[in-house]
């Protein structure tokens, strides 16, 4: 399962590779790969516990939320893949909204080796196995998505 930092690298690379050039753009990209974990953010806000909503990998985990979401943003310019000519093409910017929003499934999906801490208070362990698995997901999903982003034209990398 990947935390918010792999999600958002990931999501800022596959924009990147869509034709996403704008930052509103690539953080409105970013914010579509991290969809799927609005519920855990809402519990937190509305019940002050993460998982009361009970729907996380329920109903935000699935491929018709991914590709119902994906789409909205899409067709909604949230997520705009781009084009030669500077339209707007309804379909691709679909296409790319339900891609964005599917990778977080996909990377949640993925087997990290997870550290599991036996030691400890409960608030060490948890700290501890926080740092080392954010650590683990941001070099992993880093290295992924250093091999999906690609430069500009000129061969600039930025």
């Amino acid at each position: 399962m990947a935390s918010p930092i792999g999600h958002g690298l990931v999501g800022a690379s596959l924009a990147r590779r869509l034709g996403m050039r704008s930052r509103a753009g690539m953080a409105a990209c970013v914010v579509a790969a991290g969809l799927p974990d609005f519920d855990v953010l809402a519990g937190l806000l509305l019940h002050r516990n993460a998982w009361k909503l009970h729907i996380h990998g329920e109903g935000t985990h699935t491929l018709g939320f991914a590709l119902t979401s994906g789409m909205l943003a899409g067709f909604g310019g949230l997520v705009s893949a781009g084009s030669a000519e500077g339209e707007r093409d309804l379909v691709a910017d679909a296409i790319a909204g339900a891609i964005l929003v599917g990778s977080h499934i996909l990377l949640d999906a993925m087997p990290l080796p997870y550290l599991k801490i036996r030691k400890g208070t409960p608030l060490q362990k948890a700290l501890w196995k926080s740092a080392f698995n954010w650590t683990l997901d941001a070099v992993v999903y880093g290295f992924v998505a250093s091999k999906l982003w690609v430069g500009d034209a000129d061969g600039d990398s930025a």
